[in-house]
């Protein structure tokens, strides 16, 4: 009885921590080269970042993709983050992130996976991503396209 409970305790801590580790919002820079930015209400000085716009209550930060990590790792709080990309589709783009399709219409898909850390409600349906095809490039967003649309 003593090693089935032990099992039991241990097959719940893992699947606790499993569950706590894979929640986390996509890395766009995944989907290659292309304009990034990042929205956050702190107030973040760095060489990383190619300009820095006040909106809302908060700022967006661009960098290209190639510094989006690093950039990243320079917050404590992000609120969301987009990406400018060539050649990709906006299917392509939810499958590369793992994301299913909730909604599409005028040029605008949504997804939504439940890994995405984050989440907002359109039309009655959880929303974490955002991604729309224009003049040749994809912009992708989470949970929703930010200031590079």
């Amino acid at each position: 009885m003593a090693m089935k409970l032990s099992l039991y305790i241990a097959l719940c801590v893992s699947l606790v921590f499993y569950s706590v580790a894979t929640v986390e919002n996509p890395r766009l820079e995944i989907l290659g080269e292309g304009e990034f930015a990042i929205y956050s209400r702190e107030d973040v000085r760095s060489p990383l970042v190619v300009r820095r716009v006040a909106s809302g209550i908060g700022f967006i930060y661009y960098t290209d993709s190639g510094s989006a990590a690093e950039l990243r790792a320079k917050f404590d709080n992000i609120d969301g983050e987009s990406i400018v990309v060539s050649g990709k589709s906006a299917r392509q783009v939810l499958g590369v992130l793992g994301y299913r399709e909730v909604s599409s219409g005028g040029g605008v898909w949504y997804g939504y996976s439940p890994r995405g850390r984050d989440f907002i409600s359109v039309e009655g349906q959880r929303v974490n991503l955002q991604v729309v095809e224009r003049n040749g490039t994809t912009v992708v967003g989470w949970p929703v396209i930010l200031g590079v649309f």
